[in-house]
């Protein structure tokens, strides 16, 4: 399993490898203590992934840390999670925090939808330009295959009378 720690601007996320493809995590413990949660790491993060179903590997990943020992001095156990726990996690939290986690993906999900409503309009619109191109382009075509050698010779035969009628004559007959 790799992981790597992205350091650029002081981001939380890992890249991690959950349910066979790497992808973004985050820390359990960070996203406990940025949620304000008042019940111990070890109890929370395990009664929210019994409560809601977490399954490891695809969810999450289990870190055993053995050079660090926790309070009790046992190992530490880190726990990545994927982005879409963290969001679950973090929605289901009933506090200031977890209200501004739901708000924030309400919003977002809000500017997702009006942008591909708008984005729905465009393709419905230009769709229909290239149906109306196409449908003059074929007609276009079948007028020139059956009628194109005949239109041509008349209609340059018209422009050349036109051209003729259009230019002044001069007569150079002498007067008598």
């Amino acid at each position: 399993m790799n992981m790597m720690v992205n350091h650029e601007k002081q981001t939380p996320f890992i890249e991690v490898e959950l349910n066979g493809k790497v992808q973004l995590g985050v820390n359990a413990r960070d996203l406990h203590k940025m949620l304000e949660v008042k019940t111990d790491f070890s109890d929370w993060i395990k009664r929210r992934i019994k409560q809601c179903g977490f399954e490891e590997n695809f969810d999450y990943v289990k870190l055993l840390k053995k050079e660090e020992l926790s309070k009790t001095g046992q190992n530490l156990i880190e726990y990545i999670i994927s982005v879409d726990m963290t969001k679950h996690l973090g929605m289901m939290e009933r506090n200031k925090k977890g209200h501004e986690i739901r708000k924030y993906y309400i919003e977002q999900e809000e500017l997702a939808r009006h942008l591909k409503d708008g984005l729905q309009v465009r393709i419905g619109k230009l769709s229909a330009q290239v149906e109306l191109i196409t449908q003059c382009l074929s007609e276009a075509g079948r007028f020139l295959s059956v009628n194109g050698k005949q239109t041509k010779p008349a209609m340059l035969k018209e422009l050349d009378e036109l051209i003729k009628e259009a230019q002044p004559s001069l007569d150079f007959k002498e007067d008598e």
